[in-house]
Order: C-alpha cells, then sequence, then structure tokens
C-alpha cells in the first residue's frame, strides 16, 4: 500500500516544511476525554505522534512510551522510544499484544477509505486497549482523505473490534465545522 505521489508530497510537505502543524497535539488538547482509561504500570504506543509532546507527558507520569510516525520531526524525545514507520506501507511494526495501550489522535481519517478496516484491525491486533480520535471534518490542506460522520465511524469500529470489554464513545462537537470523537474499547 502507497499513497499516491500527489497526495504523499502534501502529507510530507504539511509534516516537514509547516512547523505551525506540528506545535498541536490533539491527544493533548482532548486529554480530559480519555485520561481515565489509562492504568499504570502500562506500556503505550501513539500511532501518529506527530510532534511528540504527548508521549513525553506521558513518560514523564512513568508509562513506557513509543511513539511512531512517518518523521520524526523537529522535537527531542525525552523518555520515550520513537519508532520512524509509514502506516501506508502496511502492517505495523509490532508483535500482536505487543502494548496495554495503542493511542491514535487525528491519524485515521488521513487514510484512503479502501484502508481504513486493515489499519483498524491492525491497531487491534497489536494492543488490549484502544483509545482513537478521529476527526469528522474535511480541512482544506489537511490531508483529510476518509471524511465521514461520527455515526459511520462508530458502526465500522464497533463491528470490527474483535473484544468484548468495556467500549465508549464520545462526540465531540468544538463548532459546527470542527466534529470529532473518542473512542475507546478495552479487551
Amino acid at each position: 500500500m502507497k499513497l499516491p505521489n500527489k497526495a504523499e508530497a502534501l502529507y510530507n510537505t504539511m509534516h516537514t516544511a509547516n512547523p505551525n502543524y506540528r506545535l498541536g497535539n490533539h491527544g493533548i488538547l482532548r486529554l480530559r476525554y480519555w485520561i481515565d482509561v489509562l492504568r499504570r504500570p502500562a506500556s503505550i504506543l501513539e500511532l501518529g505522534c506527530g510532534n511528540g509532546k504527548l508521549c513525553e507527558l506521558l513518560a514523564y507520569w512513568g508509562y513506557d512510551v513509543t511513539g511512531l510516525d512517518i518523521t520524526p520531526g523537529p522535537y527531542q524525545k525525552k523518555g520515550y522510544n520513537f519508532v520512524k514507520h509509514d502506516i501506508t506501507l502496511g502492517r505495523l511494526p509490532f508483535p500482536d499484544d505487543e502494548f496495554d495501550y495503542c493511542l491514535s489522535f487525528d491519524v485515521l481519517e488521513h487514510l484512503p477509505e479502501q484502508w481504513i478496516e486493515e489499519h483498524i484491525w491492525d491497531i487491534f491486533r497489536i494492543s488490549r486497549n484502544v483509545v482513537l480520535g478521529v476527526s469528522c471534518c474535511a480541512r482544506s490542506g489537511f490531508l483529510h482523505l476518509t471524511v465521514k460522520p461520527p455515526e459511520w465511524w462508530l458502526e465500522k469500529l464497533n463491528r470490527l473490534c474483535p473484544w468484548t470489554g468495556d467500549r465508549s464513545f464520545t462526540i465531540m462537537n468544538h463548532n459546527t465545522t470542527d466534529e470529532r470523537f473518542i473512542f475507546h474499547a478495552k479487551k
């Protein structure tokens, strides 16, 4: 699997040439919506860690943290491991149940719709708890390839989740043009 050249170029430009894009961290911005699900001690993978600020914070709090992204970006990696990996190349480079938690914020909407199910399965494969945050809006220049309403994502995540443990789904409407949600599931 590989993004088309034009899309790949835009994605790489966003992450390497636009310093403002990497300043924010969606996991930290929405911390109050999901932090209660974490237990200690735990190993955590942040899939699409962007600027690494969430990884750094979680490592500071005592978690064993790994961040994964297509590019390491212009930040210091303090207290956590970093794996450079392009998720469009297929399977994540980890064995089954490697992590207690897989966190991913504002990543899935960047994938083409036909790849979404494969990536969701892989996220469930490598972890025992999943916390996903997804943007449901089209944003100019941000390469959101799969823009769907929260109900579409909820149906897909519930159908693909192989676990019988607890699940939660929280929709966040920041304004009429910025609808997002947080999904949590555990084995």
